[in-house]
């Protein structure tokens, strides 16, 4: 069966337009010399790119209303390049229908000296120089890597479905973990470490030795019936009658001990209880509790500094002599510090994956083999894949079933 095609449709001014200084661009010229050329030529496969297909609206030799063949390319192409130069209402327009209607992969373009308006000033941008072959070539590699990174990582470069996600989270059921879906990478480093990316809800993880629970610096567990994985785990580690009432409330008593006469832990450490009732439903042999947020009064949770600490601590822990006998073997983390502490994911994530591949490297002969990120949502887990589409790991192929 032949591959889908992948499109790239082009959202810029046609034949020669003045700039906002006067100054006349000639964007056939552009479009041929250095988006087409990045998109269909060499340098795509330079880069490791797949074959794409350039599209602009005016070449389109179909019949029909040129608005609605714009409007079908813009929602079903799988990649658009926009030229902001000129500051063309035509352009911004089309760019709004992309980013409502589009996650990714949008990529944006100027000519050297336009001055972005406010509402787009915190999107990435290329700037390209058009008036010399260096500044040609430079801006046609910068735009193939995007091109390319977009389409492996799949991360959404659309403030609109950023927001909407977010929304998503907030109001919309859990996806239900599938372990068939758990993605595997082997580390090139370290050939004997694996880090593995699940998704959905820990309560249908099963199979893997320690869960790490991301707990506040006061060590207090959620309650019951709130909407996180430390409730989650206190829950469902506790002794239950057959109405589901809790009758002892394991994991959350022997982290009070864990904790003694302390109020808070720094940031970062690692605490260890049993796994209570999870031993027997979902096999876990421990739960780390990690310190990745604390709480201020009138505001709320928010990430502790250095959140990848608790990886790194995580892992340390797991090496201790006092769990040996335990062939502690498997480690399933949330994406720390990302739920409502609020931080940036994309470069949460990046730190929490290369501390644990880190730890890997220099540790070879630690006792965890596999390292599990799960996302709670599409948004974690393609933030995941996308860190892990430029680490130095190799894709592990499914089994044959």
């Amino acid at each position: 069966m032949a591959e889908r095609a992948i499109n790239c449709f082009v959202i810029m001014p046609f034949g020669e337009k003045k700039d906002v200084d006067g100054k006349l661009i000639d964007f056939d010229a552009i479009y041929e010399t250095l988006i087409r050329e990045a998109v269909e030529g060499a340098v795509m496969q330079k880069v490791g790119g797949p074959t794409i297909r350039c599209i602009r609206c005016d070449k389109i030799a179909e019949g029909g209303w040129v608005h609605k063949k714009m409007i079908s390319h813009i929602f079903d192409d799988d990649v658009a390049v926009v030229d902001l130069s000129t500051l063309n209402p035509n352009v911004f327009y089309e760019l709004g229908v992309r980013h409502a209607l589009r996650e990714c992969v949008t990529v944006l373009l100027r000519r050297v000296g336009t001055r972005t308006p406010f509402n787009l000033a915190g999107f990435d941008c290329i700037t390209y120089d058009a008036r010399t072959p260096a500044g040609l070539a430079k801006a046609r590699r910068t735009l193939s890597t995007y091109i390319a990174n977009g389409l492996r990582g799949q991360v959404a470069d659309s403030l609109v479905h950023e927001v909407l996600q977010k929304r998503r989270i907030a109001t919309g059921p859990a996806e239900r973990i599938d372990p068939a879906k758990a993605q595997v990478f082997k580390l090139r480093k370290a050939p004997r470490k694996r880090i593995s990316v699940l998704t959905g809800d820990i309560r249908h993880v099963t199979g893997i030795d320690i869960w790490v629970n991301s707990e506040n610096t006061n060590m207090q567990m959620a309650r019951f019936f709130d909407r996180s994985g430390s409730a989650v785990i206190r829950y469902f580690g506790a002794k239950r009658d057959r109405a589901g009432q809790v009758i002892e409330d394991t994991i959350a008593d022997e982290l009070a001990v864990a904790m003694g006469a302390v109020p808070s832990v720094p940031p970062g450490t690692v605490l260890v209880t049993s796994a209570g009732e999870l031993t027997n439903t979902n096999g876990v042999k421990r739960i780390f509790h990690a310190a990745a947020v604390h709480g201020q009064p009138g505001v709320g949770y928010r990430p502790v500094p250095e959140v990848e600490t608790c990886i790194s601590e995580a892992l340390k822990t797991a090496d201790s002599t006092d769990y040996a006998s335990e062939k502690l073997r498997s480690i399933v983390f949330p994406i720390l510090g990302a739920g409502t502490g609020g931080a940036d994911l994309k470069d949460t994530v990046y730190r929490l994956v290369h501390t644990a591949i880190n730890y890997f490297e220099h540790r070879s002969s630690c006792a965890v083999s596999n390292a599990c990120f799960l996302a709670f949502t599409n948004r974690e887990r393609d933030a995941c894949l996308s860190v892990l589409a430029q680490a130095e790991v190799d894709r592990v192929a499914e089994p044959a079933r």
